[in-house]
């Protein structure tokens, strides 16, 4: 099993996204969970590139594998940073995020004691409530953090809990009270220089855009509602060897568990990825691949490694053959929406979990 990349898809989408936005807006290209299972580093690149400013990861660890790849760009960490992380942070220049004081001041320490100053935001909660202070506490933490030798206060954000929903009461909720925090810290000489907003679904909104944007699963081509019209080219294609083609008789069950059973006699491949790979043991059943430029269903259960699928009639397959697990074939596509529908989750969880074990072929643009 292998993935194909398309970064000339990558740069594209970058340009999209960005030709949505007012004029001088930044982009902050979010490239944690190695990229969304697309591979960080060549990623990062590529956004990098084609425009975008910065960067967003979660993890300090996911920093400071770009910053060893090359990277110089800004990177902002978004996730919880564990006190033993800072020093590694500071070293290699991420913009960690702060939740709380606590971290803020051991960081301050760390940061007078070896003479450089840190790059911070601040996360605002305005309705996720997951990470963030709480609105209300929010102007008197950029009071305390304005004052902290050794760390500035570069950027503050908050986080949009449903801006992919037909019915925006709480996006505009969220979007009301930030842009009013916004105004009073602007106000009072305490606006952050970055302030940022929007994830993927949130670009429908201009209002909500602020100095930045950070998209996420756009970047890789995925629409992130439902309602979502500006085109988009998909970043990834998984694609697996058909491992053997053999006879299914009427009456014969297929794979763990005998979840099916032959109505007719037919043929059949094997398809040499499964769960391991990063193909859902959900898409038993459910899920259809690419051959030859048909779609073919998986029949029975899908194993660790391997999974089979039923031919059509007229269809000729052999050991070798080339089946699209996810992408285009001929006139046909398996798209990520469609394939994460069919497994009962979401376009995030799917590509983040493909092609765990096989290799990445990075297809570059020309030029």
């Amino acid at each position: 099993m292998w993935a194909e990349i398309d970064l000339g898809a990558v740069e594209a989408n970058v340009r999209t996204l960005l030709g949505m936005c007012a004029p001088g807006t930044k982009l902050i290209a979010v490239v944690k969970a190695n990229a969304y299972g697309h591979g960080a580093a060549e990623i990062a690149h590529a956004a990098l590139r084609a425009g975008a400013w910065g960067l967003a990861v979660a993890r300090v660890e996911e920093g400071v594998e770009l910053r060893r790849a090359g990277v110089a760009a800004p990177v902002l960490v978004m996730g919880y940073a564990p006190d033993e992380a800072l020093p590694a942070a500071l070293e290699h220049n991420l913009t960690l995020t702060m939740s709380d004081l606590h971290t803020s001041a051991l960081l301050s320490t760390f940061a007078a004691a070896a003479g450089r100053t840190a790059d911070v935001h601040l996360e605002v909660d305005t309705g996720m409530h997951r990470y963030g202070v709480d609105i209300a506490d929010a102007p008197g933490v950029v009071e305390a953090l304005s004052d902290l030798p050794g760390v500035r206060l570069a950027g503050m954000y908050t986080h949009y809990a449903s801006a992919d929903a037909t019915d925006t009461r709480v996006f505009d909720r969220q979007l009301e009270a930030f842009t009013n925090l916004v105004s009073e810290l602007q106000q009072r000489g305490l606006r952050p220089e970055i302030v940022h907003a929007s994830n993927s679904p949130a670009l429908h909104s201009l209002d909500s855009c602020f100095d930045a944007v950070r998209p996420g699963i756009a970047l890789y081509g995925v629409r992130p509602s439902s309602h979502w019209s500006p085109s988009l080219r998909p970043v990834m294609a998984v694609k697996a060897h058909v491992g053997r083609v053999f006879d299914v008789r009427a009456g014969e069950a297929v794979s763990y568990g005998g979840r099916y059973v032959a109505t007719h006699a037919h043929r059949a491949a094997v398809i040499a990825c499964g769960y391991a790979d990063g193909y859902m043991r959900s898409l038993s059943g459910r899920g259809e691949v690419l051959l030859h430029g048909r779609r073919c269903r998986v029949l029975g259960t899908v194993c660790m490694d391997s999974f089979v699928v039923g031919l059509p009639d007229g269809l000729e397959a052999a050991p070798g053959d080339e089946a699209v697990v996810l992408g285009a074939q001929g006139e046909e596509r398996v798209s990520a929406e469609e394939l994460a529908e069919r497994a009962g989750t979401i376009a995030y969880e799917l590509l983040c979990g493909m092609c765990r074990r096989g290799s990445r072929i990075y297809l570059r643009p020309a030029g």
